[in-house]
């Protein structure tokens, strides 16, 4: 596959995902990568407006034709890269996003979502079970950030032979629902900021990866610490007025 798609077409999962949307009528949905639009048309056929982003040409022209008849009514169809794309071109607001996303594009698609998670209501996204584990159980940068921005839940896991091509690992259906900041853009800058130094060097004590940190914490590992433990670091250095 020229843009490593991956197709899902267990019809059990397939249900799975369309009960899980709980699609309303008039719903819009941001659909990226549509493939051959088998869960589009699902969407569809409960009556949701769906936006879709595809940026093989072959399937673009294919979708085209499939939804040749609704298209600018309730289909909205692009040939563009989703990490390219300009998603303030939208006229639509309030949508919810949809994706079985290419593996190899994964990190920079979520950090597009982060980005623009003030237009979603809701993320529902097939990630690899790796990346899941990531945003979910892991401490890492990656899991503190977005489970800052967003609530995250697995829905259930999808297996390799769901897939064409099969695929060599199990898939995770994730929701996220944005979550509206609390901190001060400072201190949230400053939180994170101190989050991704001291996961650089994840096996050295906090003493030794930031210059300024409170007594209880200099002897811990980023991994023992919870958000809490960071927001408190943040809170000690900035008020030290001094920089990492």
């Amino acid at each position: 596959m020229k843009f490593s798609q991956i197709f899902l077409i267990d019809k059990f999962y397939i249900n799975k995902i369309i009960e899980a949307l709980n699609i309303r009528e008039n719903d819009i949905f941001l659909e990226i990568g549509p493939g051959d639009g088998t869960i589009t048309y699902e969407i569809l056929k409960k009556g949701a407006i769906v936006i879709a982003i595809e940026i093989d040409y072959n399937l673009f022209k294919m979708l085209n034709e499939k939804f040749s008849l609704i298209l600018g009514k309730k289909f909205y169809l692009y040939n563009e890269d989703f990490l390219k794309f300009n998603l303030n071109k939208l006229d639509f607001q309030s949508m919810r996003f949809f994706s079985n996303l290419p593996y190899h594009i994964t990190h920079d698609a979520l950090f597009k979502i982060l980005k623009n998670k003030g237009k979603f209501i809701d993320i529902h996204i097939m990630l690899q079970k790796e990346v899941s584990e990531k945003l979910l159980k892991e401490k890492n940068y990656l899991h503190f950030l977005f489970n800052y921005h967003f609530e995250i839940y697995e829905l259930f896991k999808i297996p390799p032979w769901a897939f064409v091509p099969k695929v060599s690992v199990f898939s995770s259906f994730l929701r996220m629902i944005p979550r509206k900041n609390l901190m001060a853009k400072e201190l949230e800058d400053k939180v994170f900021e101190i989050i991704k130094r001291s996961f650089l060097e994840r096996r050295k004590k906090l003493k030794n990866t930031i210059k300024i940190v409170p007594e209880e914490y200099s002897q811990k590992r980023p991994e023992e610490l919870e958000f809490k433990d960071f927001v408190e670091i943040a809170l000690y250095y900035l008020q030290s007025s001094q920089k990492l």
